[in-house]
């Protein structure tokens, strides 16, 4: 069973063929506006030219071609410097002059956004670098910490084992002395003592 549904790549292959027939049909439209003129005498301007084939100025300044051919049946008509066709042409003039001042603006408008949006991306980058260095720095941490309590614990059993030794020593000393009948002139020190011998 099929479905009326278009898949989206369909789409927009359909969209792209309508845009371009349009935009032929335009380009015709503009053509045949010209050629009328210059069958008739008639000076055109941008905006007359728009007006007579039903398209926007816009339109008609991304055509290179058909603004050249405007030019060329401007340059062949007579009253191509009568006061009013210079009017008109100066119009047009001042018209695309803002309509590239406010392109441009949109454009910077644009790269100001791009750059924001690509500092946040920077930004964003470097705070996840941060953030998994920081991650990492604190498992080290951590590890030091365990590695340092190891240590002090064995440092501790160590100490311990140390006086158990010393003890043992001074008892031996002792009963060595006790036997051989020497006086006990040995003093005794502990590991970790602080008192000095009097």
């Amino acid at each position: 069973m099929t479905t009326g549904h278009t898949p989206a790549k369909g789409n927009a292959a359909a969209l792209s063929r309508a845009r371009a027939q349009t935009s032929a049909r335009k380009h015709q439209d503009v053509a045949a506006a010209l050629k009328v003129a210059a069958d008739r005498g008639h000076s055109l301007t941008i905006s007359t030219l728009a007006a007579a084939a039903g398209v926007s100025r816009q339109y008609l300044y991304s055509q290179a071609d058909l603004v050249d051919a405007l030019r060329r049946h401007q340059q062949a008509q007579t009253g191509l410097e009568d006061p009013p066709l210079r009017a008109a042409r100066a119009a047009d003039l001042i018209n695309a002059h803002e309509t590239i001042k406010r392109l441009k603006g949109h454009i910077r408008e644009l790269n100001l956004k791009l750059d924001a949006g690509l500092a946040a991306q920077i930004e964003l980058r470097d705070e996840k670098r941060l953030r998994q260095l920081y991650e990492q720095r604190g498992q080290e941490i951590d590890r030091l910490i365990a590695n340092n309590t190891d240590l002090s614990r064995t440092v501790a059993q160590l100490r311990e084992t140390v006086r158990a030794l010393e003890d043992d020593l001074t008892i031996e000393r002792t009963a060595v002395r006790e036997l051989t009948g020497r006086p006990s002139n040995v003093t005794n020190i502990r590991f970790g003592d602080a008192s000095k011998p009097t």
